[in-house]
């Protein structure tokens, strides 16, 4: 996953040095597998405001562009149709390393002659300042940018690459990962308001929702705006999703992406005006159901495959992709937000079946809280009345059927002490737990905590996965070096083992060589082994989805896979043979 620290600075105090952050989150929960530094290539690069345009005299599609670089001002030629007078631009003096908008190679640029009119600079696309593949226009920075001002300061970013452990979904957004950072460098996290203004009917009076298949959707929400606009993301939104690896698209759909980055949890949006009943089933698909996915592929369906249906058919398949039928347009007005938790199991085999991975699947196949549905919906619909306008639609449509309750696990500091083999005092124990978010109380003991895991943590049901946390903040080089309290068992001889051992040294100074051949065969290198006679061997079972002809079937024996030594082992089974017997 790849994190923004820019973005993450919005929720935790970074004040260590970038290796220093990699360093303490790759010793205690995830490796931090790279760190990118975007903007540090962009010398010579500056914010510029374009001031005028005027028609090139020699060319129909080419302008010449006036552009304010703050005290300077400079003519450049250019091919953009974005330009305007006004507009805010990354601007390249001479020198600047870019990258070629056509064929993807960096390059230094150099005074040029255009159709007769000298041009010492360009406005950049993104593409070629390296930000993503877009290289329809010129880039349009935000209006409030300073001119004259690096373009490194205005956008310069350093991205983490982690690599997030599959027992922890939480990690896979910026909350999760700075609640981490925020623990190990004793800072304090902090939420995003998630407030809005609500008005009009209640959201359950305009839509219903039903789950059919509770045992495959412990809860499913949902909330309605209406008098949208779709347009595209503000700037700072774009920059974001950019920076994490993603592509956008509209406000409606980045805010859906946005959320799924801030708070792990996926979301989808459908146009309301295209479900048809106005109402939401979670159920099974009926065999042969057929619907299209949001990638334009027809896809053929079954009982195994969990979807959410309108009145007269599916219109999403759950967890993993939504359909053509209700996707966003710019004719979309009304939006029904979905924020729902599935079960990993079935998300996974639809996965599979149907071929089709999604940042969505990915986080549901690891298993998610259904708890974080209703926070991460509540942020979606601030973020789309905020920038697609609209109101929301009273309260929440909240179908929970699989609530369940956590129970807490009792910690003593004899258990840290025990596995640790170190001692820690009951209050810094309940500082560690509570900076990650567990709910601590006091037990009967004054040595002793109760501790309840935070809804995002089910990785943890004992008391030694507690231990384990409190080991990985405090630092596992801060754990004393101790020899062992108790005996150490006895080696139990494995007399099989050690025959084995002595065949293959004997083997070995016979003069032939250990060979580790492939499982899998073709029935023709089979049918080259000559059975004894009325000994033909057991049926060679095949595989259901072999790569080749030449492994399609499991091997029987190891003589096909090795038949260029076939005469040496012959030669040589005599010497195995006879110590065997030997041995009995």
């Amino acid at each position: 996953m790849r994190v923004s620290l820019k973005w993450l600075r919005d929720y935790v105090d970074i004040s260590l040095p970038t290796e220093e952050v990699a360093c303490r989150l790759t010793s205690s929960v995830m490796e931090v597998g790279g760190i990118e530094h975007v903007g540090g290539q962009w010398q010579n690069i500056v914010v510029g405001e374009v001031v005028a345009l005027a028609p090139h005299p020699n060319a129909d599609r080419l302008r010449l562009v006036s552009i304010d670089l703050g005290g300077e001002q400079i003519t450049v030629v250019s091919g953009a149709p974005n330009l305007e007078v006004g507009a805010k631009v990354p601007f390249a003096r001479v020198g600047a390393r870019l990258i070629d908008g056509k064929s993807g190679q960096p390059f230094q640029l150099e005074a040029a002659v255009i159709r007769g009119v000298r041009s010492e600079g360009m406005a950049c696309s993104q593409k070629e300042l390296g930000i993503s593949d877009t290289h329809q226009g010129t880039m349009i920075l935000p209006p409030e940018a300073p001119v004259g001002t690096p373009l490194a300061q205005l956008l310069g970013d350093t991205i983490l690459d982690l690599e997030v452990p599959p027992n922890r979904p939480d990690c896979l957004s910026l909350i999760g990962v700075a609640r981490e950072v925020a623990a190990l460098t004793q800072q304090t996290l902090r939420l995003p308001s998630a407030d809005y203004r609500e008005s009009g009917p209640a959201t359950d009076q305009l839509v219903s929702v039903e789950v059919a298949a509770p045992e495959l959707c412990p809860r499913y929400c949902a909330a309605l705006i209406t008098g949208v606009t779709v347009a595209p993301s503000p700037h700072w939104l774009e920059e974001r999703l950019i920076a994490c690896g993603m592509r956008p698209i509209n406000n409606i759909v980045d805010v859906t992406n946005y959320v799924l980055l801030e708070y792990g949890q996926p979301l989808h949006a459908f146009d309301f005006d295209r479900i048809r009943g106005r109402s939401i089933i979670v159920r099974r698909a009926r065999d042969g159901e057929i619907m299209t996915t949001l990638d334009g592929v027809e896809r053929n369906l079954g009982s195994d495959v969990l979807v959410i249906a309108d009145a007269q058919g599916a219109v999403a398949l759950a967890g993993v992709m939504g359909g053509t039928d209700s996707e966003m347009t710019a004719q979309t007005t009304s939006v029904l937000l979905e924020s729902a938790n599935f079960d990993r199991v079935s998300i996974r085999g639809t996965s599979a079946k149907l071929r089709l991975r999604s940042e969505s699947s990915l986080r549901f196949e690891k298993g998610l809280s259904p708890e974080l549905t209703l926070p991460a919906l509540r942020r979606a619909a601030q973020l789309v009345t905020e920038l697609a306008g609209g109101e929301a639609a009273a309260g929440i449509v909240d179908v929970y059927p699989g609530k369940e309750a956590r129970e807490p696990i009792l910690l003593s500091a004899a258990h840290v002490r025990r596995l640790l083999g170190m001692e820690l005092d009951i209050e810094r124990l309940e500082e560690v737990l509570t900076s990650l978010g567990f709910d601590c109380r006091a037990a009967d003991t004054p040595s002793e905590l109760w501790c309840t895991a935070p809804y995002w943590r089910g990785d943890i049901n004992l008391v030694a996965d507690l231990v384990e946390e409190i080991a990985r903040i405090i630092g596992y080089d801060s754990i004393p070096t101790t020899m062992p309290s108790g005996a150490l068992p006895q080696r139990e001889l494995d007399t099989g083992l050690a025959l084995g051992e002595k065949v293959r040294d004997i083997l070995v100074g016979c003069g032939l060589q250990e060979i580790i051949t492939y499982s899998l065969t073709s029935l023709e290198m089979l049918s080259r082994v000559i059975a004894p006679s009325g000994h033909p061997g057991p049926a060679a079972l095949r595989v259901a989805n072999p790569m080749t002809a030449e492994q399609e079937y499991l091997r029987t024996t190891l003589r096909p896979a090795s038949w260029p030594l076939s005469a040496s082992i012959r030669g040589m089974s005599w010497v195995a043979s006879g110590f065997l017997r030997s041995a009995r």
